[in-house]
């Protein structure tokens, strides 16, 4: 009995050591948005250096700072394949917001990296199957600080860019709004609200779900704002990096799905 007493605590304080050494091991700072949107939305980003088209691609990585409050700096790359795919590495990686690291349930600065896959061979491909629409020209440069501004901050605001300028915000999300099946199956519907930050190429990162409705609708609001492209805004006759939000409504019509609403 004793002995079966003994074996009992010694497997509680062990249990209890590795309780004491997990919580005492500092958690990696996280993207924002999460790894998995976060690498979609890099990939929707990069603009291969059209020299290294021909060239063998590779993956990058690219090491940075994040202090206490999830801010990054000092990006740099130790090596690489390409010096332009570098550097396109690095302006994407830039790019990402950062939840701090955490150590001891507290924040803490982290020094840390992120690789960049660059695959010529792919990049063409989806090129080719589905071109992505690019801003035309801007009048103006794009501010070379990090900066991210609201909306009130700015002396012109961001707005989408269609090619043909009859179509308009609401159209688009009519014209393109996929309703989930899982959606229609339970019969949810509500407004997805999404923020994100406006990048000076007219892209969309830094996506977060701040009102979710469930059902795939969140993924199809992401999908919508993912695909599009925005005129930047302007602050001091310069492009800037401004964060937004976009309300998504998925409204069910009168009939519910098993009597043949075809949303």
């Amino acid at each position: 009995m004793k002995r079966i007493r003994f074996v009992s605590v010694f497997i509680i304080l062990i249990i209890s050591f590795i309780g004491y050494d997990l919580n005492a091991q500092t958690k990696a700072p996280e993207p924002k948005s999460g790894f998995s949107l976060t690498k979609k939305i890099i990939q929707n980003h990069l603009i291969y250096p059209e020299e290294a088209l021909d060239k063998k691609g590779g993956k990058i990585t690219v090491y940075y700072d994040v202090d206490k409050d999830g801010i990054a700096t000092n990006h740099r790359v130790e090596s690489a394949f390409d010096e332009q795919c570098a550097a396109e590495a690095i302006r994407l990686v830039r790019m990402i917001e950062w939840n701090p690291a955490v150590k001891d349930g507290k924040p803490t600065s982290y020094t840390d990296y992120y690789t960049v896959d660059f695959s010529p061979k792919s990049y063409k491909k989806s090129e080719e199957k589905n071109p992505r629409l690019m801003l035309p020209e801007q009048k103006f440069p794009a501010q070379k600080s990090n900066n991210i501004f609201s909306v009130k901050e700015l002396h012109q605001a961001p707005k989408p860019y269609f090619a043909n300028p009859q179509v308009t915000m609401a159209a688009y999300l009519r014209t393109n709004l996929q309703f989930p099946d899982q959606a229609k199956q339970f019969e949810i519907q509500g407004t997805v609200q999404l923020s994100f930050v406006i990048e000076t190429d007219g892209r969309a990162s830094n996506i977060i779900v701040e009102n979710s409705v469930g059902g795939g609708c969140d993924n199809e609001a992401i999908r919508l704002i993912q695909n599009l492209v925005w005129i930047p805004g302007v602050k001091n006759d310069s492009l800037v990096r401004t964060r937004t939000t976009q309300d998504i409504t998925f409204r069910i019509g009168e009939r519910n799905y098993y009597e043949g609403n075809s949303y």
